[in-house]
């Protein structure tokens, strides 16, 4: 379905009215949002994936909240809670229907999970369903995952990974983006910069 937009521009005493054709279900593309995840979710070396990690990190604390918690003194770990009166960044407002937090599941009740329902929103053309962000408060138990409507395969040739052999942090392992398309979803173990407490 098209619809017209009518947009009127002033020229001295002269008004001219202009109609521009824009699909009525036009989509808000978040391909840079998720820019962080072809990264090797922010693990590439380089200013391109440092950029991307800070964008979707400064999504993400948009929303996310969280402190430390005391009792007498005491150290008792971090507490996390979805932001009163959050404002979303400006250029994703569009794409977001809700934000919700849900404590607790079956694997863990410390358990924190955010989840993002998004509207019209696309990533590399492709539908958007919603992102998952879960945590286990002080652990380092915690990944990200958003989910199409619609089948995605192709896009992998976009997504870098890297390989580690007897590293420091990691041993031997590859990282980057984990592909799960019969739940149409990619999952990153862990954001570059992301709160790992």
């Amino acid at each position: 379905m098209i619809e017209f937009v009518k947009t009127s521009i002033m020229l001295g005493v002269i008004s001219l009215s202009v109609f521009t054709l824009i699909p009525a279900n036009a989509t808000t593309d978040l391909t840079s949002l998720f820019q962080v995840y072809e990264e090797a979710c922010g693990d590439s070396i380089g200013e391109k994936s440092e950029l991307s990690a800070d964008r979707y990190n400064n999504f993400k604390n948009s929303f996310i909240g969280h402190n430390e918690s005391y009792t007498k003194g005491e150290y008792e770990g971090t507490r996390f809670f979805l932001r009163k009166n959050y404002i979303i960044p400006s250029e994703y407002q569009k794409a977001i229907d809700s934000v919700t937090i849900k404590k607790g599941d079956k694997d863990n009740k410390n358990s924190v999970t955010y989840t993002v329902k998004f509207k019209e929103a696309s990533y590399r053309k492709i539908p958007l369903s919603h992102l998952n962000i879960y945590l286990v408060p002080n652990s380092d138990h915690f990944y990200d995952e958003v989910f199409f409507k619609s089948s995605f395969r192709g896009l992998e040739p976009q997504f870098k990974h890297i390989e580690y052999n007897d590293d420091e942090w990691y041993g031997d392992a590859v990282v980057g983006a984990s592909f799960n398309y019969k739940e149409k979803s990619i999952l990153c173990d862990s954001i570059s910069g992301s709160y790992k407490q």
